[in-house]
């Protein structure tokens, strides 16, 4: 009796799976999500119509936001140090620039994880999100309290670096890893994830050392950054409750969604070689970010 209704069970969830999987569906969210955007643009359009202060610095982060997603969503991160480097122009609060890009890194993280849902494993995962959220909330301390700039400068000449040997190598150097390997990453890319909305960098370069192929990688480096983002704003909301999340950062979601559909689907074309170089290049570019952000 108990077979048989964990069988039925299955076979429910087996058909839920397939019905949120089908063309309908996603026709349905990009219907919904266009209109979104469209109510969105509107607004915006009505706010440069009355000339409201910082309507175009409104319209201009949208499209930043739009390019950042497209462009991160090839390799899955990367996101906070395209979206970062542009948003460092418009002089905006700096805790208020980070959860803004948390923010947006989130739904596109939501909507990653949900492509690649059947490739992931989520029993190795714990170890680095348990070591992830250990220092997140120290990160989002020295963000709240002390000049990170040094820090942030530090980590962009770091990646710049990396990324420059890994483009002029050759040959993939595939290094073994271990579970403390990964914990150290992964505690790394939490204190960045706090401090820098940049939580993915460390532990992309683990898994790229790995010798993984595009899928395994981004099975693991994805929900991992996903939940950094998720803590990183709960923690902003409990140690810098002034900079709550405000109802019109959602504006700026959609924008982020169409940008990632188009850079998955980009990703999805791109052979195994071809995601390894673009990995470093975007590596190499959030370096670039994190040292603009910091001058």
């Amino acid at each position: 009796m108990r077979s048989t209704l964990l069988r039925v069970a299955r076979m429910k969830a087996i058909g839920v799976s397939a019905a949120l999987s089908s063309p309908l569906l996603s026709r349905a969210s990009l219907v919904g999500l266009s209109v979104w955007v469209i109510a969105e643009f509107e607004d915006i359009a009505q706010a440069i119509a009355e000339s409201r202060h910082g309507a175009w610095i409104t319209i201009a982060i949208a499209a930043v936001v739009l390019l950042a997603a497209l462009l991160s969503s090839i390799v899955g991160f990367a996101f906070s140090a395209i979206a970062g480097c542009a948003l460092a122009y418009f002089n905006l609060d700096p805790v208020n620039a980070v959860r803004t890009i948390v923010l947006c890194s989130c739904a596109i993280q939501l909507y990653s994880v949900w492509k690649l849902r059947a490739s992931i494993r989520w029993r190795p995962l714990w170890p680095l999100l348990l070591s992830g959220a250990l220092t997140v909330p120290m990160g989002v301390w020295l963000l709240i309290r002390l000049d990170a700039s040094f820090y942030v400068a530090g980590l962009g000449l770091f990646l710049i670096g990396y990324s420059i040997v890994v483009l002029v190598r050759r040959e993939t150097h595939v290094v073994r890893g271990g579970k403390w390997t990964g914990a150290l990453a992964a505690a790394f890319g939490g204190l960045a994830g706090g401090l820098a909305g940049l939580p993915g960098a460390s532990v992309t370069i683990w898994c790229s050392m790995r010798g993984w192929d595009k899928q395994q990688q981004r099975a693991v480096y994805q929900p991992y950054i996903l939940a950094m983002q998720l803590l990183t704003i709960i923690c902003l909301h409990w140690l810098a409750p002034s900079h709550a999340l405000p109802a019109r950062d959602l504006a700026f979601v959609p924008f982020a969604l169409f940008g990632a559909m188009g850079g998955f689907a980009l990703y999805q074309r791109m052979s195994n070689k071809q995601f390894h170089m673009a990995t470093s290049a975007l590596l190499l570019f959030s370096g670039v970010g994190l040292l603009v952000r910091a001058l």
